[in-house]
């Protein structure tokens, strides 16, 4: 899914659209990147698929700069398995 270059509000829609439910705010956080470390905006996005044998979690962060309010760093995705 390609969201960096998006507002917050558009990539928010297009993650929604793609089955992922996003945390309404965004918290000011000091995000480590290979070119330093950057305050950015973080929201995460996450979907459950329903698998009775082996659910899963996945989820996003999207980082946004606080003064365009456009995405400019998506974190790598994270599943998380609960597997019975």
């Amino acid at each position: 899914m390609k969201l960096v270059g998006m507002s917050l509000d558009a990539a928010r829609l297009k993650a929604t659209g793609q089955g992922f439910e996003c945390s309404p705010g965004a918290t000011l956080n000091s995000v480590q990147m290979d070119d330093g470390v950057h305050r950015w905006l973080q929201t995460e996005c996450s979907k459950k698929n329903l698998e009775l044998l082996c659910p899963q979690m996945r989820s996003i962060v999207l980082n946004v700069d606080p003064e365009s309010q456009k995405v400019v760093a998506v974190g790598k995705p994270v599943t998380s398995h609960a597997c019975f």
